[in-house]
């Protein structure tokens, strides 16, 4: 399969604009045992009280982010018999939405761990063992730390664990509004041990160097948490963002910390020092169309893009997204995903002001086996974009899903459907060896898109109501893509877990325009 690589990278262009380039190498790779040094938070030195912020920063994965998406929702959700349940698994635990889910697939014995957790204030740990009957079994645990607030976010280490797991033990961690994180033994369930986070605990991240760090963000005061694993101790607290954190990782290389947050900044941070080392500012309404609006907030993040791995993209509540390069300190590319409507067309009347679907609420780098200088945005509009960083940002393919012919003919000719009929993206994910991308929706849906042509390869359903939360975990992905297995969390109450042969879908699909 052929995937179009283009000739140039971005990054390599950009390296040479050094005007106030950051040496990347000046900080030794991380930490040593040795040096770890604990950090005594202050309640007084915290830079926002929880008075000054409700919490309430679009594009987070707690309540919050379920009440800002709310109004692309309400048209899309499908009628309960009008569903075709295609999961292989539904799992019932939850009383509440589910917020949040991630999943760890163990080959060796062909289970899948999920943990899961929602608003219902609880997390769940369920493993799903593939068995030879048509149906897997599942078993389900309560995790025993009662929170007192909704669990927002949840995060395995395995991926970045060594096989010597005396230095790196495979951990769950669990975030919540309550400000509490705990660890947990993903093999047993068993608490591990309880880490003092931030209020409003937005997400969790695991850095790629071992799993022994763990990086906590605050929806509601705006720092971010860095903790050393094997001794519990807080090793910084990075204070400078003026409004909630709504997305924050680690750079592949662990070197920076990344976070973006709603007050329309994207900061980069020394580990080591604490210090913020660059502030990326989008504040140029002007190129989206709407000068009169407030700086808009930040909403997703994703890294990993170029040849060298140093590009970042962050998705935008005015409908842009945003490529930077953290090496160089330079704007690389800025994507307008949505496309504001007619002048004179953006309200209904002269009392009435339209909701438009701008949010760029998903996005992501292509790997290098695909190509790193693609990435993708995923909006509330419902549409998926593919762009290319090698041609100016040139958008590659818009992929929408299409309507039956006889709606397109009512709709003047008009082959997509509305956003207001397949509702918004929430998460997506390239698969790690094709330009295949996979989206959750709020329909209740996941949709698998070639990105070499825009086209809509699967559909796979189940929920009565919008997924909050997607995990993909890909089996044999160089073996003809392998198998997806799918894990979502969604507002009906439930996780389920989809199995998507690649192959078979492509075949099925027809072939590649």
């Amino acid at each position: 399969m052929e995937n179009d690589l283009p000739e140039q990278d971005p990054a390599a262009v950009n390296n040479n604009e050094s005007d106030d380039e950051i040496d990347v190498y000046e900080t030794p790779l991380f930490l040593d045992q040795s040096e770890v040094e604990e950090v005594q938070v202050d309640d007084d030195d915290m830079p926002m009280s929880d008075d000054e912020d409700d919490g309430n920063a679009a594009g987070g994965r707690g309540p919050t982010a379920q009440e800002s998406t709310a109004n692309m929702t309400t048209d899309s959700q499908p009628q309960n018999d009008q569903i075709v349940d295609m999961s292989k698994v539904k799992i019932e635990s939850h009383t509440g939405q589910v917020y949040a889910v991630a999943c760890s697939y163990d080959t060796s014995n062909q289970t899948l761990s999920i943990v899961s957790g929602g608003g219902d204030d609880r997390a769940y740990l369920h493993k799903v063992q593939a068995s030879s009957s048509t149906t897997p079994t599942t078993e389900s645990k309560l995790l025993e730390y009662a929170h007192k607030d909704s669990v927002s976010c949840v995060a395995f280490n395995t991926p970045y664990v060594s096989q010597d797991l005396t230095k790196t033990p495979k951990l769950v961690a669990v975030g919540a509004y309550d400000g509490a994180i705990v660890l947990y033994d993903p093999d047993t369930g068993n608490k591990v041990k309880e880490l003092e986070g931030p209020s409003d605990v937005e997400w969790l991240e695991f850095h790629p160097k071992g799993g022994s760090v763990l990086l906590a963000g605050s929806v509601a005061d705006g720092t971010i948490w860095m903790y050393h694993l094997p001794t519990s101790k807080c090793l910084q607290v990075f204070v400078g963002h003026e409004s909630g954190v709504t997305a924050g990782t680690f750079t592949p290389d662990g070197r920076w910390a990344l976070s973006a947050s709603s007050d329309g900044t994207l900061r980069v941070w020394a580990p080591r020092t604490g210090m913020n080392k660059h502030v990326f500012r989008f504040t140029d309404n002007k190129s989206s169309g709407y000068s009169d609006e407030p700086v808009p907030g930040l909403t997703s993040i994703g890294v990993g893009g170029g040849s060298d791995g140093q590009l970042i993209i962050c998705g935008s509540e005015d409908g842009m997204a945003h490529v930077c390069h953290y090496g160089t300190k330079k704007v690389v590319a800025n994507l307008r995903h949505f496309e504001p409507p007619a002048e004179g067309m953006e309200q209904q009347d002269d009392d009435e002001e339209m909701e438009l679907p701008m949010s760029v609420e998903a996005v992501g780098f292509a790997s290098s086996a695909v190509n790193p200088n693609w990435c993708a945005t995923g909006g509330v509009d419902g549409t998926l974009k593919i762009w290319d960083l090698n041609n100016d940002g040139q958008c590659r393919q818009v992929c929408r899903v299409p309507v039956p012919q006889e709606e397109g003919e009512a709709q003047g000719g008009d082959t997509a459907a509305s956003p207001s009929s397949v509702g918004g993206i929430t998460r997506l994910q390239w698969h790690p060896t094709l330009p295949l991308v996979l989206t959750s929706m709020s329909d209740g849906s996941v949709r698998l898109w070639d990105a070499r042509n825009g086209s809509l390869v699967q559909t796979v359903t189940g929920h009565s109501d919008m997924i909050n939360d997607l995990s993909v975990e890909f089996v044999t992905p160089e073996q003809n893509g392998g198998t997806a297995i799918v894990v979502s969390g969604s507002d009906d109450k439930t996780v389920r877990l989809y199995e998507i042969d690649i192959a078979a879908a492509l075949v099925a699909s027809g072939p590649c325009a």
